[in-house]
């Protein structure tokens, strides 16, 4: 008989009721089956006739799915589209139908893929969780940083920043930017605000985030959406109503939206964070690993557009692959 552990117990405990393995399971199988379906030759002339149709100039050789699945096979499995063409050219002894164009046309076939995050069970008055993380933009490592470029990122091109919203309830993600690292986590809130409404078409109930986003504008566009807000504020934020002068060059009595929070959340932080149910935001620190341990924590390509298109690619699929 196997024994657990005490840690296992507890995640058992924790877990083992709300979670079906064997949907888990079969979840994870099917990725592996998603990465050889080349089902989208069925309908391969009737896509290939929409696709033409009314265009002006030279029509389409090749179908858009065919670049999804190469697409797939790049940023699942990390191939060169070199290998890709390789693997397209090994397919296509057993499957005569499948088409191999050369490696610079799925190069820029899949840079020019149409993507668009698309959550599907986002329900109503649903929370959202907001964070950041960083992309490094090559393999290099942290050691030839330190050494060869005396550890300054700016010297190197380290890193790009990833923005995401997702649902706290579905862990899907909501929709995303990509940007350089010279960009704060607060100067794209109100951008990842409203481009979650739109792709979802629901309401907003709460949204959860860390320190990044307390500042006063934030906390001044949620109180205008009906929004509330669960954002870590500092332990020295101000907790009283500014002075006198200040408010006169407001012209505005009232106390500032975010000095309101901050003295109800410091009477007792962990009494706050309990009742708002704060830890939950950690569901998006679960989702950056899952996306980093399945497409890499580094991109493939390498000018600064198609990084961004490779990345929001890459999300597009996770949404998909849950």
């Amino acid at each position: 008989m196997i024994r657990l552990s005490g840690r296992n117990k507890r995640w058992g405990k924790k877990f083992g009721d709300k979670r079906n393995w064997k949907d888990v399971n079969d979840r994870l199988v099917r990725h592996g089956t998603m990465l050889i379906s080349i089902n989208f030759l069925e309908n391969e002339k009737e896509i290939l006739k929409q696709m033409n149709k009314g265009k002006v100039g030279r029509p389409f050789k090749y179908i858009e799915p065919l670049f999804e699945f190469a697409g797939l096979l790049h940023c699942y499995l990390r191939m060169g589209f070199r290998q890709i063409k390789g693997l397209l050219i090994g397919l296509a002894e057993k499957e005569p139908l499948l088409k191999k164009p050369d490696f610079s046309t799925i190069n820029r076939r899949f840079n020019s893929l149409e993507t668009k995050i698309q959550p599907r069970k986002t329900k109503d008055n649903f929370t959202m969780i907001v964070d950041s993380t960083g992309i490094s933009i090559t393999n290099r490592g942290e050691w030839m940083r330190k050494i060869h470029r005396k550890g300054k990122i700016d010297e190197c091109k380290g890193f790009l920043k990833l923005h995401v919203a997702i649902d706290e309830e579905t862990k899907e993600i909501l929709t995303a930017e990509i940007t350089t690292d010279k960009i704060g986590d607060n100067k794209k809130f109100k951008q990842l605000i409203e481009e979650s409404i739109n792709n979802t078409g629901k309401k907003i109930n709460k949204i959860k985030a860390d320190g990044s986003y307390s500042s006063y504008e934030d906390f001044e566009l949620l109180k205008q959406l009906g929004i509330e807000p669960i954002i870590n504020i500092p332990n020295n934020a101000i907790t009283e109503l500014p002075n006198n002068k200040y408010l006169n060059r407001r012209r505005n009595l009232e106390p500032l939206e975010r000095t309101k929070h901050a003295k109800e959340q410091l009477k007792n932080k962990k009494k706050w964070r309990k009742e708002k149910a704060y830890g939950k935001r950690w569901h998006v620190e679960a989702l950056f690993s899952a996306i980093k341990r399945r497409f890499g924590q580094h991109a493939q390509a390498t000018k600064y557009k198609n990084i961004q298109h490779e990345q929001k690619f890459k999300l597009q699929q996770h949404n998909q692959l849950m």
